[in-house]
This record gives C-alpha cells, sequence and structure tokens, in this order.
C-alpha cells in the first residue's frame, strides 16, 4: 500500500507545530513556568510590557480612556500614542489576559510569534527553493538565530514580531512574477503588518530588504516589475500611517533630556559574528567571547554559525541568486557595526602622528539622516543578517540535497542539521548544559495586591526613582495595587519632571509627599545604593515599612504637621564636565539667588532656569559667579549650570577634557517679587 502524501495546507500546519517545539526548547524552562514567571531577564523590559498589557485588558474592562494612560504620571497621565501604534506588542496577550494569568497570558503569545517567525521563513524559502526540507531548515534558523534569543532575555516582544517580514518578501517575489493586484495588496497588507509588532522595523528590516530588492530589479532592467513594487511599497505606507502618525508625534514630543543615546554601546562588535554564547558548554571555553558579548548579550549577540557559514557558501556558489542574499547579509552587518568599530567590545583607536582617533565606519552617515537617527541601537541590523542567514541556508540545503542520493539521507542529514544549530545556537545555558533562557518573578507579594481594595490611596512613589529597573518593576507591581504612579513611562524612561521627583525622593518631606498624593512609598532594594543609604533615610523619615521582604519595603507617608517650605538639592559632584542641575522646591514667588566659586581655563558657564538662558559668564581661572532669577510659579524648578564647550561622552587618552570645578555652591530664597 502506497503512503498518501500530505496535502499542501498539512505541510504548513506541520511545520508549524514543528517549529513550536522548537520555541519551546529554545525558551527552556519557560513551558515550565508559564503561569508564576516572566520571560526575560532582570534587566529587560518584561514589566513595563506585562503591565502596558494589563492597562488595555483593564482599560477595556473599566470603560477608561483608551488614548491616555491616566495611571501613569499622576496626576497629569501621559498619552500613549507609542502603545496603539505598535498594537501587535501588546495583542493578543492583552485578549489572553481576560481568560488566564497575566504572565501565561504575555508568554504564551511569544511562543506563538517565535513559531510563526519560522514558519514565514519556511513559506518564502519554500517558494524560492521549491524544497520543503531546505525550507524547514531555514526557518529553524530563522526562529532561533542568537540576535532573536538577545531580544528574548530582554524581554522586547514587539521586535520579535518579524513573521511579517519573510511574508511581506514572498510578497515582493510573486508580485515580480505576476504583476497582478491581488499580489500587490497582499504586498502592501505585510508590509504594514511587518510594523505592528516594532516601528522600528522599518528601518532595520524592511528598509535593507526593499533596498536590495529594488536594487536587483534596477540591475535587471525590470521596469515594469519595480513600478508594481513601488505601488505596493506607496500603498503599504498608507495602510501603515494611522500606526505610524502617533508614534511619529510622540518622538517629535519627547523632551531633549529625554532624547537617549547609545549608538556606540549598542552597536555590534566587530567579532560578534564570529562568537558564539559565552554560556555554551562548549564554545564557552573561548575567552574573547566573554569581553565580545559579556557586557550586554541582549542587543550584540549575532553569531552566524558554522553548519550556516558552510551552507551558506554552497548556496552562493551554486545558486546565482542566493549572492543577493548574501550582499543583503553583508550590507546589514556592516550597519550593525555602527558608527565607530568595535574589538573586543572597545572602540579601536588609530594613532595619527601624535594625536589618536577612532576607526570610523558608514554607520556613521546614518547618526545625522533624520529618520535613521531616531535608532540608538545599530546592531540591530543584525536582524536582516538573520534573515539572509535563513534564506543562504535554504539555498545551501537545496543544492545539496541532490548529491545526497537517498531522501532518507537528505532527511537524516537536515534532522542532523537542524539539531546541530539548536545546539550551536542557544544562548543562554545553565551551570549543567541545560537551556536556561532567563525568567523573572510574575507573582506579586499579597501586601501589594491588597491595596487594591483600598480606597484612600491616591497614588504610589516608587524609590530610587531615578534607576531605570525600578520604574519597571513598579509599573508591574501597579498591576498588583491598581493605583497610579507618581512617575512612570510608556517607553524606556519616566518623562516626570525629575526637580518634582528629586526634591520628593531626597527629603521625603511629610508635607511635599502629601501635596503630591504620594500615600504609599516603595523602597526597592535590588536597584537601591549598596550602603542602604536611601533605606536608612527613609526609616528615619516615614517610619518603619508596614511591609518589607528582601525586594521591596512599603512605608505610609506620615501625617502632615506643617505645610511645604523652600528645599534645595545640589549636585553630588563638584566636577562640571556638561551640565550640572540644581533642583528645588519653592512654596511661594520671589528670587532665588546662586552663587558659587569655579575654576576654569577659557570657558563659558551658562545659567538657565527651566532650560531658560539667565545669564553666561565668560571664565578664564579662577572666579566668583552670582546670579539671580525670578520664580513667578510655585512648585518645582531646574536650575542648570552648563559649560561651553562641553567635554565629550569619552576622552581620547590622549587629549583630555579637564571639567569646571565648582564649589562652595549655594541657593537661596527671597520670598516677594
Amino acid at each position: 500500500m502506497k503512503s498518501r502524501a500530505l496535502p499542501p495546507f498539512a505541510h504548513h500546519i506541520f511545520a508549524y507545530s514543528l517549529y513550536l517545539i522548537v520555541a519551546i526548547i529554545v525558551t527552556w524552562p519557560l513551558v515550565t513556568v508559564l503561569s508564576t514567571r516572566l520571560i526575560g531577564h532582570p534587566f529587560g523590559d518584561s514589566y513595563e510590557y506585562v503591565r502596558h498589557i494589563w492597562w488595555i485588558k483593564n482599560t477595556l474592562q473599566t470603560g477608561g480612556p483608551l488614548f491616555h494612560d491616566s495611571l501613569l504620571a499622576y496626576p497629569d497621565g501621559l498619552g500613549n500614542g507609542w502603545l496603539w501604534g505598535n498594537p501587535l506588542q501588546s495583542f493578543p496577550a492583552w485578549l489572553l489576559a481576560f481568560i488566564m494569568p497575566l504572565p501565561a497570558a504575555f508568554n504564551l503569545p511569544l511562543l506563538f510569534n517565535l513559531a510563526l517567525n519560522g514558519w514565514g521563513v519556511y513559506w518564502l524559502v519554500t517558494y524560492l527553493t521549491k524544497h520543503r526540507g531546505a525550507a524547514w531548515l531555514a526557518g529553524l534558523v530563522f526562529l532561533a538565530y542568537p540576535t532573536f534569543q538577545g531580544q528574548l532575555a530582554a524581554g522586547h516582544t514587539g521586535l520579535l514580531v518579524l513573521w511579517g517580514v519573510p511574508l511581506y518578501t514572498y510578497g515582493l517575489f510573486r508580485l515580480q512574477d505576476t504583476q497582478s493586484r491581488r499580489w500587490l495588496l497582499f504586498t502592501a497588507l505585510f508590509f504594514c503588518l511587518s510594523l505592528l509588532g516594532n516601528t522600528l522595523l522599518l528601518i532595520y528590516l524592511l528598509l535593507p530588504v526593499t533596498g536590495l530588492f529594488g536594487l536587483a530589479l534596477l540591475w535587471h532592467r525590470e521596469w515594469s516589475a519595480l513600478r508594481w513594487s513601488f505601488a505596493a511599497i506607496m500603498l503599504g505606507g498608507l495602510l501603515s500611517l494611522p500606526f505610524l502618525l502617533p508614534v511619529a508625534l510622540d518622538l517629535l514630543s519627547t523632551p531633549v533630556r529625554l532624547q537617549e543615546s547609545g549608538d556606540v554601546a549598542f552597536s555590534a562588535d566587530l567579532l560578534a559574528i564570529v562568537s558564539p554564547s559565552f554560556q555554551h558548554p562548549l564554545f564557552g571555553q573561548l575567552e574573547y567571547t566573554h569581553r565580545v558579548l559579556g557586557r550586554d548579550p541582549f542587543e550584540k549577540m549575532a553569531y552566524f554559525g558554522i553548519a550556516p557559514a558552510i551552507l551558506g557558501i554552497i548556496a552562493v556558489w551554486r545558486r546565482r541568486r542566493a549572492r543577493w542574499w548574501l550582499l543583503m547579509g553583508g550590507i546589514a552587518w556592516v550597519g550593525s557595526l555602527g558608527g565607530i568599530l568595535k574589538v573586543l567590545d572597545a572602540p579601536l583607536s588609530v594613532s595619527v602622528g601624535s594625536y589618536e582617533t577612532f576607526v570610523a565606519l558608514p554607520g556613521l552617515i546614518l547618526q545625522h539622516i533624520p529618520l535613521l537617527s531616531s535608532t540608538r541601537t545599530p546592531a540591530r541590523f543584525n536582524f536582516t543578517l538573520a534573515l539572509a542567514a535563513a534564506v543562504l541556508v535554504g539555498y545551501g540545503m537545496a543544492a545539496l540535497w541532490p548529491h545526497l542520493k537517498r531522501r532518507r539521507l537528505g532527511y537524516a542529514v537536515c534532522l542532523g542539521l537542524s539539531v546541530f544549530v539548536l545546539w550551536e545556537y542557544q544562548g543562554f545555558w545553565s551551570p549543567e548544559g541545560v537551556p536556561d533562557l532567563p525568567t523573572i518573578p510574575g507573582m506579586l507579594p499579597e501586601a501589594v495586591t491588597m491595596l487594591a481594595e483600598r480606597d484612600d490611596i491616591r497614588a504610589v512613589f516608587d524609590i530610587p526613582w531615578e534607576h531605570l529597573l525600578t520604574d519597571k518593576d513598579a509599573m508591574y507591581l501597579q498591576t498588583g495595587h491598581q493605583h497610579p504612579l507618581i512617575a512612570g513611562h510608556i517607553t524606556r524612561r519616566t518623562p516626570v519632571d525629575p526637580a518634582r521627583l528629586t526634591v520628593l525622593q531626597n527629603t521625603l518631606d511629610p508635607a511635599l509627599l502629601d501635596a503630591a498624593g504620594a500615600d504609599i512609598i516603595i523602597l526597592h532594594k535590588d536597584w537601591s545604593d549598596n550602603q542602604g543609604v536611601l533605606d536608612s533615610f527613609a526609616r528615619q523619615q516615614l517610619g518603619e515599612p508596614y511591609y518589607e521582604d528582601g525586594r521591596i519595603a512599603l512605608f505610609t507617608a506620615p501625617p502632615v504637621l506643617n505645610p511645604p517650605e523652600f528645599q534645595v538639592v545640589l549636585p553630588p559632584t563638584t566636577a562640571l564636565r556638561n551640565r550640572m542641575s540644581i533642583y528645588l522646591y519653592t512654596p511661594a514667588p520671589g528670587w532665588v539667588e546662586l552663587s558659587a566659586a569655579v575654576q576654569a581655563n577659557q570657558r563659558e558657564i551658562q545659567f538657565l532656569q527651566d532650560e531658560n538662558l539667565v545669564e553666561t559668564w565668560p571664565i578664564n581661572g579662577a572666579a566668583d559667579i552670582r546670579g539671580a532669577v525670578f520664580l513667578e510659579q510655585p512648585g518645582y524648578h531646574t536650575l542648570t549650570l552648563a559649560v561651553i564647550p562641553p567635554c565629550p561622552a569619552a576622552d581620547s587618552g590622549i587629549l583630555v577634557c579637564a571639567a569646571v570645578e565648582v564649589t562652595g555652591l549655594e541657593v537661596t530664597l527671597n520670598p516677594g517679587s
């Protein structure tokens, strides 16, 4: 009796099921703690993403405003254009949260998306090679590529919604062949869907793929196909506008102080492409891998792999079309290196005469292009490298398969390569040699969840506020206590006035806490100072916590005895290299006077009040500076001393920028007009 072949649709179901198993292996031990822990490292973003998922579900339940988050930045709230501009970052997790615990609702879509990523490449490579075995291996490479394992550990859920890109690429090829409206609509739809996990995928994946495809059409002078592709991209852009515009408006309204850099810190090392995990049972013995990846294994993982490299060489040798994918992967790899070449996680410097400088790369140009300059993580161009690697593996396997003679031998080789690639790519291992992707606690203390039953709490203040991970942890605790936060954020860091937060924290004055609405104060021990200074100060000002464990301490704000008074928080250093901020609270309008002694060599010092220039002093040697500004509004203000020109972020080692010394700094208030 002859066996019946699976119908085409069943092949896809079977492939997706196998990819789901691979996703479980890559994320092990997540499936064993699905409802109690969250995928991600303690330094990652999982807590903030889970909080946003909870907020959407809670807002739909309670009928609150969908486009303004009133539970953050109390009492004003925050706009959440970024959240709604990237809907697949939180969907279907918020829908699953209606029927299952929040950790499970967060974890499950990650597994489904990883499997979809593999299946999307399976679909594309099946079309390109007409070979399902080769397509299966290509999909596995894309699913498990180390770059994406780093994003998993960082909890970057939206950046892992990648399945739209290979399907968009498939649409471009079908549109090239057919030039029909059907495939134009398909391509435009998946162009739009490719952006809904994270808008930044437009730069890291869609731009390189689209650019190289268009270049290939130009090279072959396929003008008609080029016009159809351009029309599909324009239509896809129009479909994406409702999602891109809220994100763009959020970016344009971001204050300068919140615009972060990181082009060098988050660029890939030159050796990252040949650096397997430093935790790997075999490759972890290589000392250089610790130096390349040890400081930040989340954004910088880019290991190509031995088996994929061999198959890639076969592909380029035997398949002319594969060479375009090699070109795309090479361009993406160079882009991932950023603007300054790094080797062993340090910028490579060269000497030119008596001067020392760094080796500049083409990526330096991208930092000055308006759209591309909004990115700060060049290493994410390795997303495109991963796609190129997967397709090259598919072409290579398809070229190798006929030489294996027997069909069973081909399947055995494909299975063996799959196992080897998974073992080679696995980025996180336990000391026992078992896959061990980081997870973080998903269960909340009962003392936190019981706060949800209290209606006498206006807001919660989490300290130390300036630590980015405090804000992330605070947002996850909010899913339990369900009260507004004094701080909080939509992305990266809180936009709340640092003067307000710093004065509140550095004084813990009951009158100021009451005026701010902070009825509960939570100390996050993991991110507090090692010496316990903030812990001791909190107990001194607030009394003993009414709940405490190894990670947090909960305080109730003490009763108010006196009205708020004038408060000043001076900077902790006397070295002025760029800017020095003085935060203050004034209960009434009045003149604020600043005085200090400074020492500098041919520099200028600017005096600003809430970013408005008040006065400029030229300094050459030792001098005393005095300035005054009238504060019309009571409340929180920031006085700033800025040195012109500022010192660079990093000294070259030969040319050292001397800081301006500021001593005897005093700020006083003279009430009245």
